[in-house]
Parts: C-alpha cells; structure tokens; sequence
C-alpha cells in the first residue's frame, strides 16, 4: 500500500493524469484534516494556483480514475434546502490498481478520438458530388486553369423539370 502523493505522483510520471490534475489533487489532499476533508473548489483552485473550472475537470479525472471519492451534502438554509459543501475522500488503492484504471480511460479516450476521425474522414468521402469537394479544403487551385479544371470536373446537379 503507498501514500496518496506518491500514488498520483506515478500516474504523473506514467502520463496517465496531467500535471495539473496532480497539483489539484495535491492541493485537495493538504486540506485534509481530523474533521474531514471539505474544501471549495475556489479553495483547491487557490492553494493549487489554477481556475476553478481546472479545478472541476481535475476532479472528474479523478472520479473516474478511482483516486477520489465525493459525498454530496445538502443543508437547510432559512427553511429551504440547498447544496452544501462535498466532502472527499481519498482512495488510496494499490498502484496496479491504479494504474490500471487509468489505462482503461486512456482506452476508451483514443477509441472515442479514432471513431471521431472515421466520421470525419466518411464525411469528407461523402461530399465529393457537392460543390464543397475536399480538393478546395486541403488544396487550393493555383492558376486559372486548375480553376476551371476543378469546375469543370463537378458533375451537375440533377435539376427537376
């Protein structure tokens, strides 16, 4: 079993989290304390000397990942129930565990990413019949003739008589 900072400091080094995400963890871990651990994201994102929404985006990694777990608590303020602050704690897991947790988001990232460029490659595929063909995205006609070649080879639209 490790410590918390030498856990996220391997998946540092193992490029499985960013550098920001383990300054915010390491921020969230020094607030702990024998109450509890309860800070604002504001909190976090001054100790860690970041914005707010890093902060938001560090601590869904870190959700996912399996390194922090949130409580969410509500409080009743002049008689109305409203969100009052998380509480965290700390999941210090074995570092295989770990590891392996995040190698399966970095998975699911690139597989997500390889079907975003198949769809956009099916795309620029299926637009060859329109007047927005791929020639004219990624290579520009340079003299007037390779202009009137690229009308030219556009084949005409069907027109309804």
């Amino acid at each position: 079993m490790t410590s918390f900072s030498s856990q996220i400091w391997t998946l540092t080094q193992a490029r499985q989290i960013t550098a920001r995400t383990h300054l915010v963890l390491q921020a969230l871990a020094s607030f702990e304390g024998h109450r509890g651990l309860f800070p604002s994201h504001e909190s976090i994102a001054a100790r860690a000397g970041c914005s707010t929404r890093t902060v938001i985006r560090a601590l869904e990694t870190a959700y996912r990942l399996g390194l922090v777990e949130r409580t969410r608590q509500r409080m009743r303020r002049s008689g109305r129930i409203v969100n009052g602050p998380n509480r965290y704690r700390l999941v210090v897991a074995s570092l295989e565990q770990a590891k392996s947790a995040a190698a399966h988001a970095s998975k699911r990232l690139k597989e997500a990413l390889a079907r975003r460029k198949l769809r956009f490659s099916s795309n620029c595929q299926n637009d060859s019949g329109s007047h927005f063909q791929r020639d004219i995205f990624f290579k520009k006609p340079r003299s007037k003739n390779e202009w009137l070649d690229l009308i030219a080879s556009w084949s005409p639209s069907p027109s309804t008589s």
